[in-house]
C-alpha cells in the first residue's frame, strides 16, 4: 500500500498554479513516512501532521463518548 502511495502522489494545485509553497505541501511525503514508521522524517516534511492526526482522533473519540470535558481537550487541541 506504501509502495502504492508513493507511486500516487497527487501535486499542489496552490504550487502548481502560484508558484508558492503552500501550508499542506509535503503532508503528504509526511503521511507516508509516518506509515513507514519514520517519525522524524514525517516531521521533517510536515510538522502539523501529528498534531492534527492528534485532534482529529481526540474529536472522533469526543463525538462517539461526548465526554464531558471532551470538548475542552479538542478546543485546546486545536489551539
Amino acid at each position: 500500500m506504501i509502495d502504492w502511495l508513493e507511486q500516487h502522489l497527487s501535486p499542489c494545485f496552490f504550487k502548481s498554479h502560484f508558484n508558492l509553497e503552500c501550508p499542506g505541501c509535503g503532508m503528504q511525503r509526511s503521511l507516508i513516512a509516518l506509515l513507514k514508521g519514520d517519525v522524524l522524517e514525517s516531521l521533517h516534511y510536515h510538522v502539523a501532521l501529528i498534531p492534527f492526526i492528534i485532534t482529529i482522533s481526540l474529536l472522533i473519540v469526543q463525538l462517539i463518548i461526548k465526554h464531558e470535558k471532551g470538548g475542552k481537550w479538542v478546543m485546546w487541541s486545536l489551539l
